[in-house]
């Protein structure tokens, strides 16, 4: 009876994705994005920035392993995601139709958010226009778990059905980016 219980711990173990690979919840994110069989669904968090000049805006989505948190002076809690090069002078080349542009000056802008935001989104389309609105309120968290997902060859895809494990990532904390930032 022992006997059978090893095959069958050994045959376990060897038919598992995530140990032939030597990948499990211990890997780096750098390790998991590397291996082909497995891929971890990060949650992304959206950053609009504009420059300073009101010319020039951007959306930036960044993985949540890639920011840090800070607390300001009034104890509001934000996501700090790194700073981004916004183009604020443009030049347009060929005609007008053709939105040929050119940047000519840059500025450097920080991607920083609120953790509590307000989230404003279409709920009714018509005519390619929103013509009814909704909001809520979203707090971000500073602690996720991320589930991994594997396949069996590069041919499969990564479906949510095939979790290998769960990853638990946490937004670190950066203790200068209050004063740094002026906040």
């Amino acid at each position: 009876m022992n006997n059978n219980l090893v095959r069958f711990s050994l045959f376990v173990i060897l038919l598992s994705p995530s140990l032939q690979a030597g990948v499990g919840p211990e890997s780096s994110w750098g390790e998991l994005y590397q291996d082909r069989l497995h891929e971890p669904q990060v949650p992304v968090i959206p950053f609009y920035v504009s420059a300073s000049t009101g010319i020039g805006g951007k959306l930036v989505l960044k993985k949540a392993h890639d920011l840090a948190y800070f607390k300001a002076s009034d104890g509001r809690a934000w996501l700090y995601g790194g700073v981004i090069s916004i183009c604020t002078q443009y030049s347009v080349t060929g005609s007008l139709s053709d939105s040929r542009r050119q940047c000519l000056a840059s500025e450097e802008v920080p991607l920083v958010r609120d953790m509590r935001s307000q989230l404003r989104y279409c709920t009714y389309r018509s005519d390619d226009d929103c013509q009814t609105y909704a909001s809520r309120e979203v707090l971000y968290s500073l602690e996720y778990y991320v589930p991994v997902m594997y396949r069996a060859s590069e041919s499969d895809s990564f479906t949510r059905a095939r979790v290998a494990f769960s990853k638990i990532l946490q937004i670190p904390e950066c203790g200068d980016c209050a004063r740094r930032l002026g906040f």
